[in-house]
């Protein structure tokens, strides 16, 4: 093949060049004279648009948005977890201390001429009858305060004809009682606040889980675009391949006539126009095999492109989705912690439950004739996470 391109061709060469090839790329054509004069060679170049290298900049950038935005979601969980996590150990100190400076006071009530021990636990269950009245304040009753008010006053009036206790006692149970009750009164408020919260969380995260979704159905919809057109240059490859083929053959038999031509006997003027009309086809032939080679080259670069690229975008695509799944096992484990609070927080309300029924069983039931059954608190709400 090198041994035919170095012979001379005889006469002028000319390529025909299309003004747009079928791929979309401009041709831009150089024609140059060689030094002995009676020949020319045409150069043909591929450019390729511009435009083409913006539209494979485009899906780049967006992905590369898409994991920086989902770099900040995983982030912002990771610090509301810190933050609930933080919050659940502060309310349980609060509970703590709540409780060691209920103990003390209860044991500051003690009085030290009391003979019995019988008649403070008696004393006691009545201050926690009349604390029954703000357990059913939780369920949503609006008078509290004159609730409260006629417990304390029961409570106290029930210890002073009983044991004959002094006002200042009395005046240290309902102080206790009042500030018991705000204390109640500020945990349920500041719990009511951190559902809230949890919840706009939970749905910011899942609406945020959904966005990522979508965007994954539209990477994975590019991607199919992508291995459709990289099979369509493949096809286009194997069908100019072929033609590369035909070609050479073509070139092979006209090389073979011509060598035919010439070695015969005789300058006919038939065989000399023959001779020289199979010298540009020749040459024409051999123009055309550069200009194909070069457009081969180009497809086989464009189609080692297209590849890296659907290679890249899938290590993107298998980063989002373990970036989701990510998401949703830190979702589940939300779920899980507001479980574990709504337990503790029924845990609490059942023990004051099962306090205060232990207490009334000790009465007799002279004492309670004209009293209403107070109902206990119903159970706070409890929330779910439904995974979209």
């Amino acid at each position: 093949m090198r041994e035919q391109a170095k012979q001379k061709p005889v006469g002028k060469a000319f390529a025909m060049v299309a003004n747009r090839s079928s791929n979309g790329h401009s041709l831009a054509s150089e024609r140059i004279k060689s030094n002995d004069g009676d020949e020319e060679i045409i150069k043909v170049y591929l450019k390729a648009r511009v435009e083409g290298g913006v539209n494979h900049e485009e899906p780049v950038s967006q992905l590369k948005s898409e994991v920086r935005y989902i770099q900040e979601a995983r982030s912002s969980l990771k610090k509301l977890r810190e933050d609930l996590s933080s919050k659940l150990e502060s309310r349980q100190g609060d509970k703590q201390h709540t409780q060691v400076a209920l103990e003390k006071q209860n044991g500051s009530w003690l009085h030290p001429e009391r003979p019995r021990t019988d008649s403070w636990e008696e004393q006691v269950a009545q201050v926690q009858m009349g604390m029954a009245p703000y357990e059913q304040g939780l369920e949503g009753n609006p008078r509290i305060p004159c609730a409260l008010s006629g417990g304390l006053e029961a409570a106290a009036g029930a210890w002073e004809e009983e044991d004959g206790c002094s006002g200042e006692d009395v005046e240290k149970i309902r102080q206790t009682a009042r500030r018991l009750f705000t204390k109640l009164q500020e945990a349920e408020r500041r719990h009511q606040l951190e559902k809230q919260s949890l919840e706009r969380t939970v749905s910011q995260y899942q609406e945020e889980v959904a966005q990522a979704s979508s965007a994954l159905r539209r990477a994975e919809e590019s991607v199919a675009e992508k291995e459709v057109r990289v099979d369509e240059l493949q096809r286009l490859l194997a069908g100019m391949e072929k033609e590369h083929g035909n070609l050479l053959r073509e070139m092979k038999a006209g090389e073979a006539e011509l060598a035919r031509l010439r070695s015969a006997e005789g300058d006919k003027l038939a065989e000399q126009d023959r001779s020289a009309q199979l010298e540009k086809e020749v040459a024409m032939l051999r123009e055309k095999i550069h200009h194909l080679d070069d457009m081969l080259k180009s497809q086989q670069r464009k189609v080692r492109q297209m590849i890296e690229q659907l290679q890249n975008s899938k290590t993107v695509i298998q980063a989002k989705d373990a970036m989701i799944q990510e998401l949703k096992e830190k979702v589940a484990y939300l779920e899980a912690e507001n479980l574990e609070m709504h337990d503790r927080i029924e845990h609490l309300i059942e023990k004051q439950v099962s306090r205060g029924g232990h207490s009334s069983r000790a009465r007799s039931k002279s004492e309670y004739v004209s009293s209403k059954r107070l109902t206990g608190p119903k159970p706070l709400p409890l929330i779910r996470v439904v995974e979209t």
